[in-house]
């Protein structure tokens, strides 16, 4: 999904980004794409009625943002229909698919932004399609706290020579202070003086916590708070790289979708459990056992903050998905796996007793294989909720709700 507008006419298909529905436009035919052409906007004719007015200065060079150009409604009824056509393919009809929950713009609190050491050295965002880094000065859809570290951040990456001429910077809003990790394209490690100076922009922006990905790991440089979360009854410490929701918003949207769904469960397993995030929320309704294949992940978890029943294992389900003896324990079963789907899993799933099984995904078109193979074994979809936390880009999150 690039988030491109897609047009037929004499028979042939093009793909234009930056068009929105409705639109009349001038076009300039380019090179093929899967089974059209790629076409770009020479002149907007006509606008169509969801066009709006970009809310970045960076829109169409910085590859952040796909969709700025169309109105929040409109988006909605997009992600909507990209989650409608993705399980269709997999013989999906006249599912319950509702009204996308749209999580307004300026609530990321997770970004990954680019540096890159030149002549005109740039700190921002990739382009569309294209390693070239776009040096940026705002973004909308960013926390105001990470918004107002764009500036410092180029400052620091200008002066911390180790980081060399490419490097990652993944900020992290947490509810206790920013986390950053600095990760070098080429292994190497600060020395003292950029060691003082990181300490140094710490202390001064009040961070939580600053890391490096070292030769040899991770390693703290400078820790004046522990970065931690509050899920539901808990309070959790993030482990760097810890995978936590983009937004707030959209965990919450998240959790209160699935913890709907599970209402009256007896025994819950979730699967793809990262630290917890819908764990600890659905411990409030009853017994959780969650599974997750990184160790620290699972560390974080157990050391949580909480009087709750929550239980966990390290477990790669991918390699080694729970068995049919193994999910017998459950009445209801969560996952929520990365795009690539939870395909061993949901296999196994489609044999177990489970009265109801809770999919949550980042992917609609491995949802949809998902799925399938859980009605082929007995499930009925019983409503699916498109879930819009990624605003202005072509990525929908979706909540699936099954019953035996």
């Amino acid at each position: 999904m690039h988030g491109d507008g897609i047009a037929n006419a004499d028979g042939r298909r093009y793909y234009i980004p930056y068009s929105a529905p409705g639109d009349i436009l001038d076009l300039c035919i380019g090179a093929k794409r899967e089974d059209g052409h790629v076409a770009t906007i020479r002149s907007i004719i006509h606008g169509g009625p969801g066009r709006t007015v970009p809310a970045c200065r960076h829109f169409e060079s910085c590859g952040g943002c796909s969709l700025q150009h169309i109105d929040t409604a409109t988006v909605a009824e997009i992600k909507r229909e990209l989650v409608e056509v993705a399980l269709s393919r997999h013989g999906f009809r006249d599912l319950d698919i509702r009204a996308t929950r749209s999580v307004p713009p300026g609530q990321r609190r997770r970004v990954r932004f680019a540096f890159f050491r030149a002549q005109n050295s740039a700190f921002g965002f990739s382009a569309a399609h294209s390693n070239q880094v776009i040096d940026i000065s705002e973004c909308p859809v960013t926390r105001p706290a990470i918004t107002a570290l764009i500036a410092p951040l180029k400052l620091l990456a200008l002066q911390i020579a180790s980081l060399g001429r490419r490097a990652e910077i993944l900020v992290t809003e947490t509810d206790s202070g920013i986390d950053l990790l600095l990760r070098p394209e080429k292994r190497s490690e600060p020395d003292m003086d950029e060691r003082m100076a990181l300490a140094d922009f710490a202390e001064r922006h009040k961070l939580a916590r600053i890391g490096w990905e070292a030769p040899q790991g991770y390693e703290p440089l400078s820790a004046r708070r522990e970065p931690a979360v509050n899920f539901g009854p808990a309070r959790v410490a993030l482990p760097p790289n810890a995978f936590l929701q983009p937004s707030r918003d959209g965990e919450s949207a998240i959790v209160a979708a699935v913890c709907a769904a599970a209402a009256g469960a007896k025994n819950i397993a979730d699967l793809y459990a990262g630290c917890g995030a819908l764990s600890f929320p659905l411990s409030t309704i009853a017994p959780v056992h969650a599974y997750e294949g990184d160790s620290e992940m699972v560390q974080a978890i157990r050391r949580a903050d909480t009087k709750r029943a929550v239980t966990a294992e390290i477990r790669d389900l991918a390699r080694q998905p729970l068995h049919h003896g193994e999910l017998k324990n459950f009445d209801t079963i969560v996952f929520d796996p990365p795009r690539a789907g939870a395909k061993a899993q949901a296999e196994a799933i489609a044999g177990s007793d489970a009265a109801t099984v809770i999919a949550v995904s980042c992917n609609p078109a491995t949802l949809g294989r998902d799925l399938r193979m859980l009605a082929d074994g007995g499930y009925r979809v019983e409503s699916v909720q498109p879930i819009d936390q990624f605003p202005w880009s072509a990525h929908v999150e979706a909540v699936a709700v099954l019953r035996r």
